[in-house]
Parts: C-alpha cells; sequence; structure tokens
C-alpha cells in the first residue's frame, strides 16, 4: 500500500514538473525543434525596449520567442530555448561570425532535439538584443547544417539579472 502511494506521488511529480516543459511554455527543445522544421518567421515577434537595461519580446503566433541578436556585432535571427544549456550555432554561422580553424575542435557529442552530434565549444564575445548585453558567453557549435537558427540557450540567460515570461511576454533584464 505504501509503495503503490510512492509510486503515484513520484509520477504526479515528474508530471507536474515535466509537463510544462513538453507543451512548450517558454521554449522547449521540442518546442525549439518545431520551430526550425518549420522554417517560421521570426519576424512575427515583436518587441519592445522598456528602459535602458531590460528587452521584451513577445511571443510569436506559434508561442515561441525570438528576434534579430547580435552576435560579437553582426545581426543574426536567433529563438530563444531555456532547454538548451548553451547558446548554439551552427557551424556555418560561427563561420560568418568569424570561428573557425583552431577554434572549431568538433571533440564534444552532445544530444540535441535532433539526436546526437559533434560539437566545439567557444565563447562569444557579445550577445545582444536591443540595450540588452551579455558579454563572454559559452556557446557551443554544432556541426553541419541540422540548426537554421541559432538558439539562445542558458549560458546567456543565466547572465542577465532576471527573465520571466507572462502573458506572451518574455522579460530580459540586464
Amino acid at each position: 500500500m505504501i509503495g503503490r502511494a510512492i509510486l503515484i506521488w513520484s509520477a504526479t511529480i515528474v508530471v507536474a514538473v515535466n509537463v510544462p516543459s513538453m507543451v512548450g511554455f517558454v521554449g522547449s527543445k521540442q518546442g525549439a525543434k518545431d520551430n526550425v522544421e518549420a522554417h517560421a518567421s521570426l519576424a512575427d515577434a515583436s518587441a519592445s525596449a522598456d528602459n535602458g537595461r531590460s528587452y521584451t519580446l513577445r511571443a510569436a503566433d506559434n508561442g515561441h520567442f525570438g528576434g534579430k541578436f547580435r552576435i560579437n556585432g553582426k545581426p543574426v535571427e536567433s529563438l530563444i530555448d531555456t532547454g538548451a544549456t548553451f547558446v548554439t550555432l551552427s557551424e556555418l554561422t560561427a563561420r560568418s561570425l568569424g570561428y573557425g580553424g583552431n577554434d572549431l575542435k568538433f571533440r564534444y557529442e552532445v544530444v540535441t532535439a535532433n539526436g546526437k552530434v559533434k560539437a566545439a565549444r567557444i565563447v562569444l564575445k557579445s550577445v545582444e538584443i536591443g540595450t540588452v548585453q551579455v558579454r563572454n558567453v559559452d556557446a557551443m557549435v554544432i556541426r553541419g547544417k541540422a540548426l537554421n537558427f541559432p538558439l539562445i540557450g542558458m549560458s546567456f540567460l543565466k547572465k542577465l539579472s532576471s527573465y520571466r515570461a507572462e502573458n506572451d511576454e518574455l522579460k530580459l533584464i540586464n
């Protein structure tokens, strides 16, 4: 009897913790994968600057947050992905930002929403959107062309003083 109760409570906790991310509450790996596969236009997500230290993204019709970020000073359409540990770039995007040769050592094997791939770890000089800027951001570069848009992951978000999602808006605070 006690074993059954523990099993039911454990299952309830697992469901309560995982269901919001599975349905794309703020943007999960699956949500980002669906958005990339659908080649959704990031132009649908509008944004506004609240003051000199924050920036608000509005969700696109599909519920995902994206916009024109500046990575190392260059504009790049990107998606926010709270399920990604690092900012994640395709090899093509990384090369367009000036990384190549000795910078890209594909010695890591990572598991993504699309399966296992080889990756290289780099440090981005800066990641910006609007007036929000973060320096020295850890990033992973995925070998090949499987990633159509860079994913702005937790290595960027954790460097902010805060961020929050409410009413189809994601507020980034520097």
